[in-house]
């Protein structure tokens, strides 16, 4: 698992997994690495194939800490490239409405996704 942060960012990549023998670590590396000024974590899941409970509650305990000890506002928490069983577990377990999810193929934060030009009307 890598942990770099620019301009307010913290990216987490390279986690390949997320479950009850990876939770404890997963969650002190980021406590750890969670300096002032940090606004969005950006947690890349596209490696992450297997989350339990655990994995979960490491998820919801990362957003309860990086909001907690902040008192300039709170502290977005982005899921990107969650594989659709990866995203399907958050979303039962109701989770979708603490993180941003940004499934595989969506624009980077910051992005605004093109649209597509209007088609002429057709008389």
């Amino acid at each position: 698992m890598d942990i770099t942060r620019h301009n307010g960012t913290l990216r987490v990549t390279g986690l390949r997994e997320l479950h009850s023998a990876s939770a404890q670590s997963f969650c002190s590396a980021l406590g750890i690495s969670l300096p002032d000024g940090v606004r969005t974590i950006e947690i890349d899941l596209s490696q992450v194939h297997d989350v339990d409970s655990a994995g979960l509650g490491a998820l919801v305990s990362l957003y309860e800490t990086a909001n907690t000890h902040r008192r300039q506002g709170g502290v977005a928490v982005r899921l990107t490239n969650p594989d659709p069983p990866v995203q399907q577990l958050i979303e039962l377990a109701r989770l979708h409405h603490l993180f941003e999810i940004a499934p595989t193929g969506a624009a980077p934060s910051g992005v605004l996704p093109s649209t597509n030009p209007k088609c002429p009307d057709r008389d």
